[in-house]
């Protein structure tokens, strides 16, 4: 198992503001389970990981290493995100639904523009 992997599961439950305990209860493993997975020496099988992941709300995903530095910093601006930030509410739903895009062709079938 690689640090990589034991810090993401280690920060993605500290967001979520989890004990070692919750998260394995959640998971349905053990507490010393968690911490062998955050300190990079559990065995685990990929069946404990999805779990774990699962319970993290996360899913297990393989990236090219070229593209991994992008990956990993999006990953780090997600996590430590301002949380107090509360996002514009919707005016309604129908300005969301009704009011089109700037690249809406007025064309509201699925066959294209203008067909």
């Amino acid at each position: 198992m690689t640090m990589d992997l034991a810090q993401t599961v280690r920060e993605l439950r500290k967001s979520k503001k989890m004990s070692q305990a919750s998260l394995a209860d959640l998971a349905g493993t053990k507490q010393a389970t968690i911490s062998g997975i955050e300190n990079g020496t559990a065995n685990v099988e990929l069946a404990t990981l999805r779990s774990v992941c699962a319970a993290l709300d996360a899913e297990i995903v393989i990236i090219p290493r070229r593209v991994i530095g992008s990956v990993r910093n999006v990953v780090q601006q997600h996590l430590h995100r301002d949380h107090q930030q509360v996002p514009e509410p919707v005016k309604s739903v129908r300005d969301e639904l009704f009011i089109p895009d700037a690249n809406d062709d007025g064309d509201d079938d699925d066959r294209g523009p203008n067909v």
